[in-house]
């Protein structure tokens, strides 16, 4: 088991008390120590569970670490505890992308290209590892070998959702995985909204893609407002009930933002970011000259087989074949009534 810190087990040991919170802690820890608070109490089975969590995770930290985040130290009530799989430590400048699981095809490209071209300029991109919005930007960033961070709202021997277990297996290769729960933890309807105080508490900005007004994603976005954090949000159709939620916070001030650029201006960091914006080339796909004018025309929104051969200019039985054979390389799916799209 890796080197800990002495009081670890203590704060492990907390965990153990759901009336223990990070804000009763702090007000604990003003008037005695740890070691002092377990005196008298019985947590002689505490270091085995405590071990038995790294079968599971690469580290666990506590608050007063100096490898914590720290800009996650910083909000009203911080995890006293996290736990870790990955390796990614240097997080560098990060901002959260999130939304609503249920997401139209607009919001997933629109997530997919912000993450993409954001973790190509050096950022590091947080999420949820929901469905919909949060997989979409997770997979963006990996698309470019950038930086992601996955935070759970269960505790690191679950997984939920279930189709998204091999992006999870790719971010904990590539990026990092955290949760403040420990093993043995399932989620609730507590702990996802306690989730993502922590997605928001990561970043020094959020982008809310899409989401109604009772989204968990509107949640991670009032959260970052609360801690003083910067709030982004894309416009999206003004008669669907999932834009509501970014529209919102723009009436209430929240920056409107159309590409990366809108961004980096917030922060000053326009023109001083050698970033770029990435292509849209398939990765490990070999496309044909004129299988990449069909695919530059396709985007996460489907599009009909009829507006492709008029834009294509391509007779219209050499594009359903070129289609089909996309599809088998993996670089497009058809969809209901012969439309087509790509695969995010």
């Amino acid at each position: 088991m890796p080197l800990q810190n002495s009081n670890l087990k203590y704060y492990f040991a907390l965990t153990k008390f759901p009336n223990i919170g990070p804000v009763r802690l702090k007000k604990i820890l003003e008037t005695t120590d740890l070691e002092s608070f377990f005196k008298d109490k019985d947590i002689n089975d505490i270091q085995e569970k405590l071990e038995n969590q790294y079968n599971y995770c690469d580290e666990i930290l506590t608050w007063e670490e100096e490898a914590y985040p720290s800009l996650l130290k910083e909000i009203y009530d911080p995890p006293f505890l996290i736990y870790l799989k990955g390796l990614l430590r240097n997080f560098g400048k990060s901002i959260a992308i999130v939304g609503t699981r249920h997401c139209s095809d607009y919001a997933r490209e629109v997530a997919y290209n912000f993450a993409r071209e954001l973790a190509a300029s050096g950022f590091t991109i947080v999420s949820g590892l929901a469905a919909g919005v949060d997989a979409a930007a997770h997979k963006g960033v990996l698309s470019v070998n950038g930086k992601t961070i996955a935070v759970l709202g269960h505790g690191l021997d679950f997984s939920f959702p279930p189709e998204n277990n091999k992006l999870r297996k790719e971010i904990e290769e590539k990026g990092l995985v955290i949760t403040e729960y420990p093993v043995g933890q399932n989620p609730n309807r507590q702990t996802f909204p306690r989730r993502n105080r922590i997605i928001a508490g990561l970043s020094i900005g959020t982008i809310m893609v899409e989401g109604d007004y009772k989204s968990g994603a509107m949640i991670t976005a009032k959260l970052a407002l609360d801690q003083g954090r910067e709030v982004f949000a894309v416009p999206g159709h003004i008669n669907q009930k999932r834009s509501r939620g970014a529209h919102w916070l723009i009436k209430q001030g929240a920056k409107l933002v159309e590409n990366i650029e809108d961004i980096l201006e917030e922060f000053d960091l326009s023109g001083t970011i050698s970033h770029k914006t990435v292509d849209r080339e398939p990765l490990a796909v070999n496309l044909s000259n004129e299988e990449k004018k069909i695919y530059s025309l396709l985007s996460m929104e489907k599009k009909h087989i009829d507006e492709i051969v008029q834009k294509s200019e391509i007779p219209a039985n050499k594009v359903f074949s070129m289609l089909t054979t996309m599809q088998l390389k993996k670089a497009i799916k058809e969809l209901p009534g012969k439309f087509f799209s790509l695969i995010s």
